[in-house]
Formats: C-alpha cells, structure tokens, sequence
C-alpha cells in the first residue's frame, strides 16, 4: 500500500466509486506488481473492475497469468476479519487461496480452457478467517472474461456464502433423523398417515408389531391397504374427521381385531389421533399415537369378574347371615321364655320339695340339692347364650363411651366381692372409644369378675386397669383388629391371679371352653367368648398374655 495514485486523468474514472475496496484499489502501487500503472490496464479489466466495484452482489476477479485477485465490498465479509483481506487485493491466488486451491484452481483452469461458465451450489470449500481455518459453503459461477484481443485474460467469480443457509438445513436434516430415531424407538407405536388416502408415510417398530406387517407391506400405501382387516370397524371415519377438522380425537380402551400369527387376535388400544400440519400451517394428514393396553384391560377385566363372583358370594353369606341371625333371634327368644319357662317351674317345684320335704326324702335330699344346682347352672348358662346371641345381632347404635365410667360403674357393681377379698384395684387413664356402651359394661363386667374369680389362695387380689393409645405399626404381630386404622386404644387388665399356659390362649375365648373343672370355679365357659365378640364387634381385638401362677393381663383394641 502507498499513498493514492494521480486520479485527476479522465482515464481512471472506474476507480472513482466502490467504497473501502475503491478506495484501497486507489491507494495500491501497482506499479510495483505485473499488472503494473492503471492507465496501461486493458479496457475489458477496467470495464469489469467497474461492474465489480459498483454492484452490490458479491463478486471476485482473478486476472492475468498469476491469476491476481480483485473483490468489492459484498464480498468482503466472507473474508472474515484478521485474516485474508486487505493483503489479498492484487495478490496472486495461489498465495491468497493456498487452503483451498487446489480445489479452486482446476475450476479456473477449465474456465480459461474451454471459455464456458461453471456453476457450483452449497459447495464445501473452508477458508482461512477469523483465525482459523472454517468450513464455509458457497454458491458461485466462474465465467470468462476477455481482453481486447479476443483471448481469456481472467475469471470473472459471482458468489454468495450460504454458510448459515446449509447450517440450518444440515441441523434440520439432524433434527428430523434424531426425531425419527426417537420415533422409532419409542414405547409408543407412532404412524404419520398422509393426504386424502392416508398413506403411511412413517410407522416405527412398534405400530409394526400391533399390525403384525412388515414395512414393505404398509410404507407409502394407504392404510387400508395396507391393513385390510382394519376396514369397516369405524377408523375411516374418524381419521376423515380429524384431517377436515382439524381437532384430535383420543379414545381409551377401544377394541380393535387384527390378526396376529395369521390369526384373528380382539386388542385394546388408548390412541390419539393428531392433525398432522405442514409449514403452510395447512392440514396434510393425521399422527397416529397408539399404546396397546390388552392385557391390562383383561387383568381388569378378571378381577371385575372376581369381584363380581365374590359380591354374589357375599351378596348369599349375607343372605344366609341375615337367615341365621333371624334364627339366633328365635333362638334367644325361646331361650329367655319357653327355655327359662321349664327350668323356673323346675326350680320352683324343687325348692317346694327341700323346704317341705327334706326329711321325708332321706337320702334323696342330695339328689334334689344336686338337681337344684344343675337348674341354676342351666339357667346361667341360658342367660349367658342370650347374652353372646344378642352381641352377635348388634342391635344398639354406637356412641362416644368414656372407659373410665364404664370401670367405675363395674367396680360398684363388684364392691360387695371386692370388699370380701380385700383386693386391691387401681384404674389409670382410660380413653373414650366409638361403641356400644352395654356391651362394653358387659366385657368390663367379665374381665373384672374373672380377675377376682381367678385368684391365688390366701393371696389378696391386685388388679390394674390401664389404658394407652398406639400407632397400627407398633400393634403386637399377634393382634389382628378387624376394623383397620392408624391408631388404637390399648386397655389392659391385668391380675396377679393363678393365670395359665399360654398354649391354651386360642382356647380360652372359645365357647363352653374352661381351663378348669366347674367345681372348683363357677361360671359357664362363655365369659370370655363374650369379651371377644364384643371387641370384634367393636372392630377391635382381644389377646392376652400369662404364665402360670404369675397372674394374667387381657389386652382390649379398639380403633382410634
């Protein structure tokens, strides 16, 4: 570079315009290059440097045997910046271009051999610029360009970069590939139904599977042509619904028969019909998302089935538990009048024959004691059955009861026996429970009076009532409440009688079953049985927990 050359001679009037390359191509001494002093230039360079320089579409000019290089101002930005320009102005190409020449320089040779124009679209060719070395795309022509004696003088080079263009496209096609190899290895069967016939333009793996069809039987067909056996079973109509619509249709647990195996197969999908737009944004066809849900739907289907079974089960347990408690009320009532009726006139006539008769008896009197006894048995024992009948039909309604009431109130009725055996009773915190408030005297009632009844000789009774609440998680393995629940009351009634093996512990709440002879302990055998199905009947439980000759504790759960 040097300072401008004289301008002032009509002759270097096509210098005049063409901003920063005009410019420079005036300050150049090229003088000191083979091209030598503007003014011997030819006409053909000067008239072609001046459409360069003017236009504003990005042009290149090689010139001359060394093949030196010219540009204007809309081609300088493809040269980037901190790299090629301005030193490339009135260089040789082979040193400007070296990169990329020898790609470039055949292109030019055939120009300059054959005198016809090249086209070249999107070409790869990687330039030096902005440091490095990048990888640009061009679309250009080289044409010839003639000097005044008729021969090739130069490459006359139109060109626009279309790197951003191809970068675009190539990061569209990657796109498009990665969405159809996600497409086709999603858990999701997909299809992408095309125009009025709906032709399978894509389907992956899995929708080929639901078909059982190959890709060459369905891929660019219409789908009903390629899936025959789809025809007539609705699916025309709703996708001709979607693609003039334009609104998706969803649909769960549709039935759909196919064939699988060459073999009639009924399944079940959940699909959705989806408008398929293109980039006009008009309707071109239909997406087809499907999931086979076949085996869920008939999984659900056998346990309706189950359920189904077991609710007429139980719809007939109920009936016959309806038809048994009606008879437990007949029962209870032939047991509180035409049982007990007898057994008082027995009881009545017998007492007549003590009183009256003892001494005429003799001997005979034992008999009578012992029939008398037998009666009173029988009629506790009849008393006790109504008792656990009664419990069973569960015929009061449930209320807020406090526990503690219900102890003290079987305390009083228990003075007399605890006064008489000098025991010890001691009641701590009791909650209030949901429940049947004569039955809860009633289990109270017993559990008490087995405490007390239960006892060791010459040993004064110790009894402790005692209540606390639990989380169901820390409910003992053994405990199995029939109502569930977070939380429960715990009551514990616990003795320092003569208790007994807990090998016994499923026996003892059976009916009629006693650990001990009648002789030595009264009662019926039914007490316990009684605690139980109070506490069932409350949704709770009852265990309990013993050694013999180390007393006993009964443990009561009801739901919280």
């Amino acid at each position: 570079m040097s300072t401008p050359f004289n301008l002032q001679n009509n002759e270097y009037t096509f210098l005049k315009q063409g901003g920063e390359m005009g410019r420079l191509m005036r300050a150049c001494r090229w003088d000191q290059t083979s091209l030598g002093n503007p003014a011997g230039w030819s006409q053909s360079l000067r008239t072609t440097l001046s459409i360069i320089l003017n236009s504003k579409f990005p042009m290149f000019l090689f010139w001359g045997p060394e093949h030196l290089c010219f540009y204007n101002d809309a081609y300088r930005p493809s040269l980037g910046n901190d790299g090629k320009h301005p030193n490339a102005l009135g260089s040789p190409g082979a040193e400007v271009w070296p990169e990329i020449w020898p790609i470039i320089e055949p292109l030019i040779t055939q120009v300059l051999a054959s005198g016809e124009a090249t086209w070249s679209e999107d070409q790869l060719i990687p330039i030096y610029r902005n440091r490095r070395l990048e990888d640009v795309y061009w679309t250009f022509s080289y044409s010839p360009v003639n000097d005044e004696s008729e021969h090739i003088a130069g490459v006359f080079v139109t060109c626009t970069e279309t790197t951003k263009t191809v970068q675009s496209i190539q990061a569209l096609v990657h796109s498009e590939k990665r969405f159809h190899s996600l497409v086709a290895q999603a858990p999701v069967a997909i299809a992408l139904l095309l125009g009025a016939d709906f032709v399978v333009e894509f389907i992956n793996a899995r929708m080929l599977e639901y078909w059982d069809k190959s890709l060459e039987q369905v891929l660019n067909k219409p789908v009903f042509e390629g899936l025959n056996e789809a025809r007539g079973q609705g699916f025309e109509a709703l996708l001709v619904g979607v693609l003039t619509t334009g609104e998706a249709f969803i649909s769960k647990e549709l039935s759909i028969n196919l064939f699988r195996g060459g073999q009639p197969h009924k399944m079940y999908l959940d699909f959705i019909y989806e408008p398929y737009y293109a980039a006009d944004h008009t309707i071109q066809g239909v997406m087809v998302l499907v999931n086979e849900i076949t085996e869920q739907v008939i999984a659900r289907q056998q346990v309706e089935e189950q359920v189904e079974q077991r609710t007429q089960e139980l719809a007939r347990a109920i009936t016959d538990l309806r038809r048994s408690n009606d008879s437990l009320q007949k029962f209870a009532y032939v047991a509180s009048h035409d049982l007990q009726e007898p057994l008082r006139k027995v009881k009545q006539f017998g007492d007549i024959l003590h009183t009256q008769y003892s001494k005429q008896l003799g001997d005979g009197a034992d008999y009578l004691n012992r029939m008398l006894t037998a009666t009173n048995r029988m009629s506790l024992l009849i008393s006790d059955l109504l008792t656990y009948a009664r419990i069973s039909v569960g015929e009061h309604d449930t209320v807020s009861v406090s526990l503690t009431s219900v102890v003290n109130v079987v305390l009083t009725n228990l003075d007399a026996d605890i006064q008489e055996l000098s025991a010890a009773v001691t009641v701590d915190w009791l909650p209030f429970v949901q429940g049947i408030e004569p039955q809860i005297n009633q289990l109270f009632q017993n559990l008490l009076s087995n405490a007390l009844k239960f006892r060791q000789a010459s040993v004064p009774p110790v009894i402790r009532i005692s209540g606390k609440t639990l989380n169901a998680t820390d409910l003992p393995d053994a405990v199995k409440p029939v109502r569930p629940a977070l939380t429960y009351h715990c009551v514990d009634v616990a003795d320092n009688g003569i208790g007994f093996d807990e090998k016994n512990l499923t026996h003892i709440f059976q009916v009629f079953h006693r650990l001990h002879g009648k002789s030595k302990y009264a009662g019926t055998g039914i007490g316990l049985a009684i605690c139980e199905k109070i506490a069932l009947n409350h949704g709770g439980a009852i265990t309990a927990t013993s050694q013999v000759g180390q007393g006993a504790t009964f443990s009561v759960y009801w739901p919280a």
